[in-house]
């Protein structure tokens, strides 16, 4: 599946910061029984992420002319990619800079008889862990695949690397994993996202130069 990815820092250096990540949860209200006991029910078994992000500066150079400044096309960028997301209708990846990629991390255990398996990552240190299935791996990037503990990867004839529906990205060996033989990975990957918001206000300070105050992006379900 060929999706656009949003635009990086390098496009728009006139990202600031802070900028805010937030895990959402899905619980069922919390119910109280006579004896004032609390009840919690999980309504999805994985969060989504909101990221909010500011541009303090969007430079539209285009007609500047050489001499002047080199042409800087920033607000264009974003303006477009707003322009083709269609608001909160189109679907794209992100990639974000403090959770993008991981290293031997494990994804499962063989039982002997299992052979395809979804990509996912852990995040978190000290005993404190999360682990949610990737968006999209980056096929730009290496992809190394390794069993049993061994530091030294599986051939790629060995298995395939499905990225054909996000937040659903597999891996299938060829024959089954060994019963107990940890699996693990190194990859990089993207978040599957979409605007939160229909509308974005872009804010014109100066002449050619704009801001953008917040924008906001919210991870999607597989298949959403």
């Amino acid at each position: 599946m060929s999706l656009p990815v949003y635009p990086s820092r390098d496009l728009l250096p006139g990202l600031t910061y802070n900028a805010k990540w937030s895990p959402i949860f899905f619980n069922a209200p919390t119910a109280t029984t006579a004896t004032g006991a609390d009840i919690d029910l999980g309504l999805a078994q994985y969060p989504l992420h909101a990221f909010e992000l500011t541009y303090e500066m969007l430079r539209d150079g285009l007609g500047w002319g050489a001499g002047r400044v080199l042409p800087t096309l920033e607000f264009r960028t974003m303006m477009g990619f707003h322009l083709q997301a269609a608001g909160a209708l189109g679907r794209f990846l992100f990639r974000n800079v403090d959770d993008h990629r991981v290293f031997q991390n494990q994804i499962g255990v063989g039982d002997g008889a299992a052979t395809t398996f979804t990509l996912t990552r852990t995040f978190g240190a000290n005993g404190y862990f999360g682990t949610e299935p990737v968006g999209q791996v980056d096929t730009a990037e290496p992809f190394n695949v390794y069993l049993a503990g061994s530091a030294t990867p599986l051939p790629a004839t060995a298995y395939t690397l499905s990225t054909a529906a996000p937040v659903a990205n597999t891996v299938t060996f060829a024959s089954p994993a060994p019963s107990g033989a940890a699996i693990a990975v190194d990859m990089s990957y993207f978040y599957y996202c979409k605007l939160a918001d229909n509308s974005n206000t872009f804010e014109k300070f100066m002449e050619r130069l704009w801001m953008l105050n917040k924008i906001t992006l919210h991870s999607c379900r597989p298949g959403a």
